[in-house]
């Protein structure tokens, strides 16, 4: 587990995920799911292809433009679900509604990665950024 009082640690983990995403770039598969997540408060936008089989996240991947916070949490968030069925993935996200709002989660081991955001709640305005494609991802299994 990555130590939550690591705030450089946190900071570099953040910046990866938006400098170099592991999950950005659409993989055309014709079994997925496009999803279009867009900011209602600026320009963040994306395109979501998902792969669900069996109700497994099989495949995740995006293509798009938008600020760190949407980019890294949207890469982050992917990379945790992979392989985990739809109510695991709703667990998560559950958790991780709750630790952008308060910064603590009851089940915080959940979250893995995405706790690089622990202070967003102090940003109120940036909640919206670390949700954008948690909600779209939220509406697909809902």
């Amino acid at each position: 587990m990555i130590d939550i009082n690591d705030d450089i640690l946190l900071r570099k983990i953040l910046m990866k995920h938006f400098t170099e995403p592991i999950n950005k770039g659409l993989k055309n598969n014709k079994k997925a799911i496009i999803k279009d997540a867009k900011s209602q408060t600026c320009a963040d936008e994306m395109q979501i292809e998902i792969l669900i089989e069996n109700d497994i996240f099989k495949e995740i991947s995006f293509e798009g433009t938008a600020c760190a916070v949407a980019t890294s949490s949207a890469d982050i968030f992917f990379e945790l679900i992979i392989n985990k069925s739809k109510s695991d993935v709703k667990k998560i996200i559950n958790q991780y509604k709750i630790f952008l709002n308060t910064g603590e989660a009851s089940k915080i081991e959940l979250l893995d990665k995405l706790i690089v955001f622990k202070n967003i709640n102090k940003q109120k305005n940036r909640i919206l950024c670390a949700n954008l494609a948690i909600d779209a991802i939220n509406e697909i299994i809902e």
